[in-house]
């Protein structure tokens, strides 16, 4: 995205550092996402909002007092905001790979924990010696 300072040269490209928390979901909501903009201006609790057409992101709100609501910060290019919702997408994309893997390899940590157990278990049951049976004569 290339836009045009008021001069007419050409602006910086924006540095967006988009930090996502993915929730169980509630109704269409999947998570939030928070983005630092050059360094210098975050803005956050954009939604991330699966839609009919597919995920989307959902600009922070609030009531606007006639039932609606009204968003507090906006992309104002097409451009932008397609920048944007990329970033965001992306970055929603990476934590649930992240914590697909994270939940396979505690799954297979668990599992070979499981084995690990069963078998010193099962080496101690084998190394103890017999059980006595008491005589009759201890018993009384």
């Amino acid at each position: 995205m290339q836009e045009k300072t008021a001069g007419g040269t050409p602006a910086a490209p924006l540095k967006l550092d988009v930090s996502v928390r993915v929730i169980e979901p509630v109704k269409n909501l999947m998570g939030f996402a928070s983005v630092k903009f050059n360094d210098c201006f975050v803005v956050e609790n954009l939604k991330i909002v699966q839609g009919s057409k597919g995920l989307f992101l959902g600009m922070p709100s609030q009531p606007d007092g006639k039932g609606g609501y009204r968003d507090m910060a906006y992309p104002v290019t097409k451009e932008f905001r397609e920048q944007l919702n990329t970033a965001v997408l992306q970055a929603y994309e990476v934590k649930l790979e992240q914590m697909a893997e994270r939940g396979s390899a505690e799954r297979a940590s668990i599992s070979e924990q499981l084995k690990a157990g069963k078998a010193a278990a099962e080496q101690a049951k084998a190394e103890r010696p017999p059980k006595e049976k008491p005589s009759r004569s201890a018993e009384r």
